[in-house]
C-alpha cells in the first residue's frame, strides 16, 4: 500500500542528492522506516491512492478540461496571483462526475510541480468518513513530501504523544496546529478534498478551516452535494482566511455534457445492434434522459450490452426510469427474478457491502460469506456482476463498493419495501455474529504452551480473520443491545479465543484497537443494562474485560508490542486475581506464579514518581506531556500515557508555578521574580522575562499568542510570545482601594484569572476577594463569606489560601479554600456567596471541563468534588505530606498531585464517569463518593539478602526492622530485630558458616546476631554478638568466609573487627573516595576482593594490605566505565566469574556498563586482566544486574524483561534470552532497584514494603540476538 507514496517520496526527498549508492540506500532505508513508523502512529489513515487511480481510469481522454479554463480556477492555481480566496467550493447534483473532476484537478496540479494532497470521502465507509480519516490522511500525505512536517511527527512519535485518533478536534489541535503548522513550508499547498457531503461529521470541518492563519499558505477545493446544511456552513465562514469569500461553482447539465458525448463515444462498442447512425440515434436519446446523470448513463449501457436486436434495445430506453430510485427499483425487480438461492446470496452481499466498516476485497468478501452462510463462491467477482444488477461492482482494487451513495441510501430507507432492503441494525447483528464466529474458530484457538508457540512462530490469520478482529466490536456497538444470541456468541469468544484475538492485534503494533474495543463494549453493555439485570454473570464477565482491555495498553503495551504471545502466560499472573484476564489464562503447576503482593484489583493510582531528596512544588498538565517542578529549578517532563521521564528541564532559581499551552508545545516557568517560556519539543527556551517583582501567577492568552503573570506590585504584565516585547502594564492599586490603610498597603498573597482572562481574583491577607475587571481596568466587586465583604476592616480573618475559576466559561463560578479549611462556592457574575462547607481543603484544582473540583491539605488528603454542588465524589486519605500542588490531564481522566518528594497520578472511575454524564442528555442518580487508603510512604525495603536454604530470606526495612520472609509465598514470618525506630537498615549480609546475619543502618550502628533454624518461621534470633556505632557513616560491610571477622567501610576509613569483640582490631583510613564493591575471594579463604572502576585489588584479612592490584579491563580516560561507579558485583558460574555493573556517579542508578571477568586469572602474573571477550554490546540492553544462577547472569533489561545470557552456552556472544516482563509501572524510581535470585531460580523483587516472588520464571525462554 506504500509502494507509490514511498518512491514518490524518495523522487521528492533524495532525488539527485543521492551522491552514490551506498548513501542513498541508506537514506532509503531511514527513510522507509520514518514513514512506517509515522503510518502507524496514525492508524495507518486511508490512503486515497487507489481512489484516484480508478478514477484516472474511469475518466475519458478530454474529459473535465472545461473546468481547467475557468478563470477563477487559473487564479486561485497560479502562484503568481493572490486569488480572491483561498477557498473554493464546486457543487452538483448526485453521479455527475464530482469524484471525477475531483482526479482530473489532483493529476493538473500534480501535472504543474505543485504540492497536493488529496482525500475522497467514502460514506457508509467508518474508516473513510469522518473528519478525522480526512485529517490524518492528510498528515500523512504531507509528511511524504515535507521533510519539516515528517520531522515535527517524528518528534511527536518520540515524545510519545498520544490523541484520539476518531476525535477531529483531538487530531486537528495535536497534529495540525502544533505540528504541521508549525513546519518549514517552501511552498504553497494544496488541498483537494471530494464528496465532502459524504463527511459524517462534515460540520466539523468548518471551524477549523476558519481557525487557520491567514499566513499559511493553503489553497483548498472542496466538491459536494448542494445541501442547506453545507451551503450554511460555507457561507458562515469569514475573512480573513477566506478572503472575499469562498469561490463558488455548481456544475449543470451544460458544463459537462461534452464530457457526456465523450463517455458515450468510448463506450458505443457496448451496443451490440443497429448501424452507425441508429447508435447515434440511441446515444443522442440516452443523453436526453440522462440529465447530466453519469451513473444514469453507466448503468443504462450495462443493460444495453446485454441486448442483441434493435427492438429490445429500444424497449430498453422506453422502459428504464429516467430517475435513479424507479432505476434502482427496476435493478431489485431484475434481482427478484433469480432462483431463491440466488436471492439469499444477493442480500448477503448487499448487507456486507453496507455495513462493513471498510470496503472487502473479493479474497475476504468471499470468507466472509462463508462464515455467514456457509456457501462457498468461487468466482465471487462474477457472481456480483450476475446477482445485484449493478448496484454492486469491483473496482480496479479488487474492492467491493456499492455503485454509488444514491443507491446505498436508497436500499437503507426504512419505507423501501423489497426483500433487499437492508436494514442497518440487523446487518451489524449479523457481521457481528459473524464475525465473533470466526474468532471462535478453530483458527483463532490459543495453542497449547509457549514452546509450541515459539517453535510454530508468530501465528498466522486469514484476511477475514483479520477484518474480524478489528471490527467486530464496531458491528456490536452499531447492533441492537437486545439480541441474546449475540450476548451468547461474545461470551463464548470471552471466555475461549480472547488472548488469542489479543495477540492478533498486538503483532499489528496498534494497541489503540484494545481500547477502542473496550470503549465499543463498554456502550454495547450499557445499552444492555436497559434489558438485563447488572447481576447478570455475562454482564459482569463482559464488563471486567473492558476494564482489562483499557488497562493492558497503559501497563503492558511494550510487552506487548515486544512479545505478543507474552499474552497467554506472561502478563496475566501480574494482573489482579479477579480480573477477567488473570481469571482467564491459561495456567499451570509449571506456570509463572507471582507471591508477596497484597491484591486489591486494578489500583486508581497509575503511577508514584519519587525524586529523592528533591521537594516537587509545581505540576502542571499538557496535551501529551506532565511537568513536575522542583523547588531547585530542575522541571521534568514526563509521557502522559506511560508515566515515564522524557526529558529535563532547568529554570535555574527556585521555582513556584508552571503553565502549558493549550496545544502542550509550550511551558511556562515562574520563579519568584522571573519567567522563561521552552519550547517543549526541543527543550530550548524561547524568552527570559525578569521583572523584579514576586509573582503570583500566570496565564498564556489571546490564543497563546501572548503571556499574562501577575504580581506583588500590583501590576498585570503581559509579553508577545513571538517577538518577547512587552504588551501592557495594568495596575490596579487605584481601582482597589481599602480606606482603613493609610500610606501602608499590604501586598497580595495569591491571584487567578477567569477562562477568558476578563477578570482577575486578588487574595489580600486578611480582606476579601478583590474581583478587579480587566477589560475596563476597574474593580468588579468582593465577594467573601460574610454578609458584606465590602466593609470588613484591616485584620479580619477572612483570607483564603487558595482559589479557582470554574474552567466552563457559562459558569460564572469561583471556589475559594480558606485557611481554617472552609471552602467557600461564589457567584462572581452576581457576587453573592453560594455554598460554603467544612472541606478541611488548602489546595484547590478545576478539571479542564469545569465538572470536578479538586482539594488538597496539609495532612495529604485529596478530595474530589461536584464544582456546582460541592458534594463528595471521591477521597484519597493518608498520612502524609502536605499537598503542594494538584493538575488535572487535558483529557479530564486523570489527576496529579504533589506532595513531599512524590508526585501520584490518580485515573479513579469516577472522573470517567462525569465525563460520560457530560456526555449523556440524561441526569443520572448522584453519584456516591468512594473513600480510599494510600501508603503512607513511611515504610519501606531497603535491603535484603538470602538464607543459604533458599527457603527464606531477610529484609531489612526503613523504619529500622530486620525481618525475615518466605520464599514460597512471599509473606513475612517475623522480625528478627531492630535498630533504632525509623532509622533505615542500609546494609545486609549473611553469613552461612556461624549462621548469622550483620546490618548496618543510615545512623552509622551495625549489629551482627545468631541466629537458630526454625520450623515455623524459619530463623529466630538466637544471640546478639555485636551492637555498635561509630562516628562516620557505614558505606559496605563484609564477613569473612568464616565467619569470624566483620569489615566496617565508612566514608572515613576501614575497620576490622572480630565477630563478637567489643572493639576493633584494625583500622585504616582510606586514602581515595572512590566508590567500590568487596567480595570474598571464591579460591583464597584469607583473601577478599576490591572492585573500583579503575582496578581490581586482593586484599589479606589479616592486615588489610593488598597482594595484588590489577587494571579494569576496558578501562580508560574516555571509557564508559571510567565516566561511571561501581554499582555491584556478583558472583556466579560456580565462583569462578564475577559480573561487575557500573552506574553513573550520581542521579539514576541504572547501568551504564558491565564487565565479566574470570576469577582465574586474578592469579596470574598479568597486570591487566582480561574481560571474557564478546559480551561488550550486552551492556547497552541492561539496566540492572539482578543476580547469577548456575551459569547464567540475570538482569533486567531497559524493556523491563527479565533476561540472561548463559556463559556456558556457545552463542552467549550474540544472544541473550528473554525470560519474562515486569509491569511498566513496577519500574523504580531512579533505576534504584533491589532484587535477588534464590538458588532454585526465584526471582525476589522488591516493591516499596513489600517482596514479589517471582517463581517459574526463567522456565520461559526466548533467544534475542544482541544489538
Amino acid at each position: 500500500m506504500l509502494g507509490v507514496w514511498y518512491r514518490g517520496l524518495l523522487a521528492h526527498d533524495i532525488g539527485p542528492q543521492a551522491h552514490s549508492f551506498t548513501v542513498q540506500s541508506r537514506t532509503e532505508d531511514q527513510l522507509h522506516k520514518d514513514i512506517l513508523r509515522i503510518d502507524q502512529y496514525l492508524g495507518e489513515p486511508g490512503k486515497p491512492e487507489d481512489d484516484l487511480r480508478d478514477l484516472e481510469e474511469a475518466r475519458i481522454e478530454g474529459s473535465c478540461e472545461w473546468f481547467a479554463e475557468r478563470a477563477a480556477f487559473q487564479k486561485w492555481v497560479d502562484l503568481e496571483t493572490l486569488p480572491s480566496s483561498q477557498l473554493y467550493w464546486v457543487s452538483a447534483k448526485p453521479a455527475t462526475g464530482k469524484s471525477v473532476l475531483s482526479a482530473y484537478v489532483i493529476n493538473t496540479l500534480n501535472n504543474l510541480n505543485l504540492d497536493c494532497t488529496y482525500y475522497f470521502f467514502r460514506y457508509g465507509t467508518k474508516e473513510r468518513s469522518t473528519a478525522s480519516g480526512l485529517l490524518l490522511s492528510l498528515a500523512f500525505q504531507m509528511a511524504l513530501f515535507n521533510a519539516s512536517v515528517r520531522g515535527k511527527l517524528l518528534s511527536m512519535i518520540d515524545r510519545g504523544i498520544r490523541f484520539d485518533k476518531k476525535d477531529a478536534k483531538a487530531v486537528w489541535r495535536k497534529v495540525f496546529l502544533p505540528t504541521v503548522f508549525k513546519a518549514e513550508w517552501r511552498r504553497t499547498q494544496y488541498w483537494v478534498i471530494d464528496a465532502l457531503d459524504e463527511c459524517s461529521d462534515f460540520g466539523a470541518v468548518f471551524p477549523m478551516l476558519a481557525s487557520i492563519d491567514p499566513s499559511i499558505q493553503i489553497r483548498v477545493l472542496f466538491t459536494s452535494r448542494m445541501t442547506g446544511e453545507i451551503e450554511t456552513h460555507f457561507a458562515a465562514l469569514s475573512p480573513p482566511w477566506v478572503g472575499e469569500g469562498v469561490i463558488f461553482e455548481e456544475m449543470n447539465f451544460e458544463d459537462t455534457k461534452s464530457d457526456m458525448i465523450l463517455y458515450l463515444e468510448a463506450n458505443r462498442e457496448r451496443l451490440h445492434v443497429g448501424d452507425t447512425e441508429q447508435r447515434q440515434v440511441m446515444t443522442r436519446r440516452i443523453l436526453e434522459k440522462s440529465e447530466g446523470c453519469f451513473l444514469w448513463i453507466r448503468l443504462v449501457l450495462e443493460e444495453l450490452a446485454m441486448e442483441w436486436s434493435l427492438q429490445h434495445a429500444h424497449q430498453v430506453l422506453e422502459d428504464v426510469p429516467q430517475e435513479m430510485d424507479p432505476l434502482y427499483r427496476r435493478a431489485l425487480q431484475i434481482m427478484a427474478s433469480k432462483p431463491r438461492h440466488a436471492q439469499e446470496l444477493a442480500r448477503a452481499i448487499l448487507t456486507w457491502v453496507i455495513c462493513a466498516i471498510r470496503p472487502l476485497t473479493v479474497p475476504e468478501l468471499r470468507t466472509a460469506l462463508e462464515a455467514d452462510t456457509g456457501q462457498t463462491v468461487e468466482k465471487l467477482d462474477m457472481a456480483i456482476a450476475s446477482l445485484c444488477a449493478q448496484l454492486v461492482y469491483v473496482d480496479k482494487s479488487d474492492r467491493v463498493l456499492m455503485v454509488h451513495l444514491t443507491a446505498r441510501s436508497f436500499l437503507v430507507d426504512r419505507e423501501l419495501e423489497s426483500t433487499f432492503a437492508v436494514d442497518e441494525k440487523p446487518g451489524h447483528l449479523r457481521l457481528a455474529q459473524s464475525c465473533l464466529r470466526c474468532l471462535c474458530s478453530h483458527e483463532m484457538k490459543p495453542l497449547r504452551g509457549r514452546r509450541v508457540r515459539k517453535q510454530l512462530g508468530q501465528p498466522q490469520f486469514g484476511l477475514f480473520t483479520s477484518y474480524a478482529s478489528l471490527a467486530f466490536a464496531e458491528h456490536i456497538r452499531q447492533t441492537t443491545s437486545k439480541d441474546l444470541s449475540l450476548a451468547k456468541a461474545l461470551n463464548i469468544f470471552l471466555e475461549s479465543n480472547v488472548f488469542s484475538w489479543i495477540e492478533c492485534i498486538a503483532s499489528t503494533r496498534n494497541l489503540s484497537v484494545l481500547t477502542q474495543t473496550s470503549n465499543s463494549l463498554k456502550h454495547h453493555l450499557q445499552r444492555r443494562l436497559k434489558h438485563t439485570s447488572p447481576l447478570d454473570r455475562s454482564i459482569q464477565f463482559a464488563e471486567s474485560w473492558v476494564v482489562d482491555l483499557q488497562r493492558m495498553p497503559t501497563k503492558f503495551g511494550d510487552t506487548l508490542i515486544t512479545s505478543p504471545s507474552a499474552i497467554h502466560s506472561l502478563i496475566p499472573p501480574f494482573c489482579p486475581a479477579s480480573s477477567a484476564i488473570r481469571l482467564g489464562s491459561m495456567s499451570s503447576s509449571k506456570g509463572l506464579k507471582i507471591h508477596g503482593l497484597r491484591d486489591d484489583g486494578w489500583d486508581d493510582r497509575l503511577a508514584c514518581i519519587n525524586k529523592g531528596d528533591n521537594q516537587i512544588v509545581s505540576v502542571a498538565c499538557g496535551e501529551s506531556i506532565f511537568a513536575i517542578g522542583l523547588q531547585r529549578g530542575q522541571i521534568s517532563l514526563y509521557h502522559n500515557t506511560t508515566c515515564q521521564e522524557w526529558k529535563s528541564l532547568d529554570h535555574q532559581s527556585v521555582l513556584r508555578y508552571m503553565q502549558f499551552d493549550s496545544s502542550g508545545s509550550m511551558l511556562a516557568s515562574s520563579g519568584r521574580r522571573n519567567i522563561r517560556v521552552w519550547n517543549v519539543e526541543n527543550g530550548l527556551m524561547l524568552w527570559n522575562f525578569d521583572i523584579g517583582q514576586e509573582i503570583l501567577a500566570l496565564v498564556f492568552c489571546d490564543s497563546e499568542k501572548a503571556l499574562i503573570a501577575v504580581t506583588k506590585a500590583n501590576a498585570v504584565l503581559s509579553w508577545y510570545l513571538q517577538t518577547g516585547q512587552e504588551r501592557d502594564d495594568r495596575r490596579w492599586d487605584d481601582a482597589v482601594d481599602f480606606g482603613d490603610e493609610g500610606q501602608f498597603r499590604r501586598p497580595p498573597v495569591t491571584a487567578a484569572f477567569c477562562p477568558d482572562e476578563s477578570l482577575l481574583a486578588i487574595v489580600y491577607r486578611g480582606r476579601p476577594i478583590c474581583l478587579w475587571d480587566m477589560e475596563d481596568r476597574s474593580l468588579h466587586g468582593f465577594v467573601g463569606r460574610e454578609k458584606d465583604p465590602g466593609s470588613l476592616a484591616l485584620g479580619t480573618n477572612t483570607s483564603p489560601a487558595s482559589i479557582v475559576f470554574n474552567a466552563n466559561q457559562e459558569l460564572t463560578l469561583l471556589a475559594a479554600a480558606y485557611e481554617d479549611g472552609d471552602l467557600c462556592l461564589f457567584d462572581y457574575d452576581e457576587l453573592r456567596l453560594i455554598d460554603s462547607i467544612e472541606a478541611n481543603a488548602q489546595i484547590l484544582a478545576c478539571s479542564g471541563d469545569g465538572l470536578t473540583l479538586a482539594s488538597g491539605n496539609s495532612a495529604g488528603m485529596v478530595q474530589l468534588l461536584s464544582f456546582e454542588t460541592l458534594q463528595l465524589l471521591y477521597r484519597i486519605n493518608t498520612s502524609d505530606y502536605s499537598i503542594r500542588c494538584i493538575a488535572f490531564s487535558a483529557d479530564n481522566l486523570r489527576f496529579l498531585d504533589a506532595r513531599g518528594t512524590q508526585c501520584n497520578v490518580w485515573e479513579p472511575a469516577v472522573l470517567s464517569g462525569l465525563v460520560e454524564k457530560k456526555d449523556s442528555s440524561t441526569e443520572g442518580e448522584p453519584l456516591k463518593p468512594k473513600i480510599i487508603g494510600m501508603s503512607d510512604g513511611e515504610l519501606e525495603i531497603v535491603t535484603m539478602e538470602l538464607d543459604n536454604t533458599g527457603d527464606f530470606f531477610f529484609v531489612g526495612k526503613s523504619d529500622g526492622s530486620v525481618c525475615v520472609y518466605a520464599v514460597k509465598d512471599g509473606l513475612e514470618r517475623r522480625i528478627l530485630y531492630r535498630h533504632t525506630y525509623g532509622i533505615p537498615v542500609t546494609s545486609m549480609l549473611w553469613g552461612q558458616s556461624e549462621m548469622v546475619i550483620a546490618t548496618a543502618d543510615a545512623a552509622s550502628r551495625f549489629i551482627v546476631y545468631r541466629l537458630k533454624a526454625d520450623n515455623s518461621t524459619g530463623w529466630v534470633a538466637l544471640e546478639k554478638l555485636m551492637d555498635h556505632r561509630i562516628e562516620s557513616a557505614i558505606q559496605e560491610v563484609l564477613l569473612s568466609p568464616s565467619n569470624e571477622r566483620l569489615m566496617v567501610c565508612t566514608t572515613q576509613y576501614t575497620s576490622l573487627w572480630v565477630v563478637g569483640a567489643k572493639t576493633e582490631s584494625t583500622r585504616q583510613e582510606r586514602v581515595t573516595r572512590e566508590p567500590f564493591r568487596w567480595l570474598n575471594h571464591p579460591m583464597k579463604p584469607d583473601h577478599y576482593i576490591v572492585v573500583t572502576g579503575k582496578s581490581i585489588s586482593i586484599i589479606q584479612w589479616d592486615s588489610l594490605a593488598p597482594t595484588k592490584t590489577i587494571d579494569m579491563p576496558l578501562y580508560n580516560e574516555r571509557s564508559a566505565i571510567s565516566q561511571s561507579v561501581v554499582k555491584n558485583t556478583i558472583l556466579f558460574c560456580r565462583g569462578d566469574t564475577v559480573a561487575v555493573d557500573f552506574s553513573e556517579p550520581h542521579g539514576e542508578r541504572s547501568t551504564t556498563a558491565i564487565s565479566i571477568l574470570a576469577i582465574n586469572a586474578l592469579d596470574g602474573d598479568t597486570a591487566v586482566l582480561d574481560q571474557a571477550t564478546g559480551y561488550e554490546g550486552i551492556s547497552q540492553e541492561v539496566l540492572h544486574l539482578i543476580g547469577g544462577f548456575e551459569s547464567k547472569l540475570l538482569f533486567l533489561s531497559r524493556r523491563l524483561w527479565v533476561c540472561s545470557i548463559d556463559l556456558k552456552h556457545s552463542d552467549a556472544q550474540t544472544m541473550y534470552t528473554r525470560h519474562f516482563p515486569l509491569p511498566s509501572d513496577w519500574r523504580a524510581q531512579q533505576e534504584n532497584y533491589c532484587t535477588k535470585v534464590t538458588i532454585r531460580g526465584d526471582i525476589l523483587y522488591t516493591k516499596r514494603e513489600e517482596v514479589a516472588v517471582i517463581q517459574n520464571g526463567l522456565e520461559s525462554k526466548e533467544s534475542v540476538p544482541i544489538a
